[in-house]
């Protein structure tokens, strides 16, 4: 094991070393440039597979239950997102309800002075789950902000389960276990942090658009940076305009950056623009560094139901081109709890490549090491963790989209995090 993690940590390395290379071929330098802003509310709807390990546990003094579960559910998924990045704020907000059936395998222990039971499960059932959140940066000028943010979810299940197992009492009687019950469970979630932080993370996708339009329709001449700046914030006011309770007006808006190439850059109109304007309407893709500190909650109606504490984030953006996007991100957060304290650190370095203004590739690694400071027998020790992912978003049409995430998850011990896959593939409408 100790083998595997070295070389583990080896590739994580190597791989870093790799991004530093890769993200030399940016041609553009926005240290000195204005802030972009960036104004959006979409709403989406449509379906959800998804697909995970889940695990939980309620212990008293006396009585301890524990369950591990392989699930899978397909369900509908209503969404509202919005960011709303000015020169002196950067706020975003969204919120979901999904419902559809679920189903899964795993197994449970249930343990006491009385008896220990333990039992292999199967579930299925229907699955109801709602989620909110906020954060916002309020900057006191160009680069010093505090945040507040808030994250909040629920879900009740409700399932058949059928179980099959041993049960043991307390004179080491064995009897077998073979029953199905109508089960119920409601899990709900809240944490929140404030932070002070230095540095600012630019959206650049006005940039990307403007920089995309004008290279493919109007290529006979070299454009400055300054040039698809200003073009970029024109892109941004047109789309500011944008309702989405109402459908936008798409030959409104090419008519307006119609004219605008005409009359400020003097180029002539392109009738085949519109074919790309309709897409470009990816989540918000940044350039800059950041790194702000402060406290932490977090409250779960199981095990460990109260967590708080300090972090420390760092981020980092490059925009490299049209085409690529390098991001890197270092977290530390010492976590206190009634049993037990822990620190947990998390590196992530990741690319982003996007193809035309139509779909977008993520793939990535992170790390996550996990050290136990008291309350285990293991205290001291370091648990690695290894998160390989992969993303993939894609624009069929103004409305139609496609979204797909997988990870696995490679873990020295269970108690930091469980191994195995996770996937997710959306299928969904957007109005925006």
């Amino acid at each position: 094991m100790k083998e595997n993690t070295f070389s583990k940590i080896v590739f994580f390395v190597v791989f870093v070393m790799f991004s530093n290379i890769t993200s030399s071929f940016g041609q553009y330098n926005f240290k000195n440039s204005e802030p972009f802003l960036y104004n959006k509310n979409e709403v989406n709807w449509g379906l959800q597979f998804k697909t995970g390990n889940e695990r939980e546990e309620t212990r008293t003094d006396l009585w301890r239950k524990s369950e591990k579960l392989d699930t899978r559910n397909v369900t509908f998924r209503f969404e509202n997102r919005r960011w709303n990045f000015e020169d002196y704020k950067q706020e975003r907000f969204n919120f979901s309800l999904e419902a559809g059936p679920f189903w899964g395998k795993g197994n449970w222990i249930d343990s006491s002075a009385v008896a220990n039971t333990g039992a292999d499960e199967n579930v299925l059932g229907l699955r109801t789950a709602a989620e909110a959140g906020y954060a916002s940066r309020f900057y006191y000028n160009r680069k010093n902000y505090t945040l507040v943010q808030i994250n909040g979810w629920a879900r009740y299940d409700l399932y058949r389960q059928n179980s099959t197992g041993t049960s043991t009492d307390s004179n080491d009687v064995v009897t077998g276990l073979d029953e199905k019950t109508s089960e119920t469970k409601f899990r709900y979630s809240v944490d929140g942090r404030a932070g002070w932080g230095i540095g600012r993370l630019n959206p650049m996708n006005h940039f990307m658009v403007a920089d995309y339009l004008l290279k493919k329709y109007h290529n006979e001449r070299n454009y400055s940076q300054e040039e698809i700046a200003q073009f970029a914030n024109e892109i941004g006011r047109i789309k500011n305009q944008r309702n989405a309770g109402t459908v936008h007006k798409t030959d409104a808006e090419i008519e307006q950056v119609q004219e605008y190439l005409n009359k400020k850059m003097f180029l002539i109109r392109n009738e085949n623009l519109p074919e790309d304007w309709e897409t470009g309407e990816f989540s918000p893709r940044f350039n800059g560094s950041r790194i702000e500190f402060g406290p932490f909650f977090k409250y779960y109606n199981r095990e460990p139901d109260f967590i708080y504490g300090g972090y420390v984030l760092y981020d980092n953006a490059k925009y490299c081109s049209t085409n690529w996007n390098r991001n890197f991100s270092a977290g530390i957060n010492y976590n206190a709890y009634k049993k037990q304290d822990w620190v947990l650190a998390e590196l992530n370095i990741g690319w982003s490549y996007f193809l035309k203004l139509r779909s977008q590739f993520d793939f990535g690694i992170k790390y996550v090491p996990g050290i136990a400071l008291s309350g285990s027998e293991e205290t001291g020790k370091i648990n690695n963790g290894f998160i390989p992912y992969f993303g993939y978003f894609t624009q069929l049409n103004a409305k139609s989209r496609i979204d797909l995430k997988l990870s696995y998850r490679f873990s020295d011990d269970e108690k930091l995090m469980l191994s195995g896959p996770e996937f997710s593939l959306s299928v969904y409408k957007s109005r925006y």
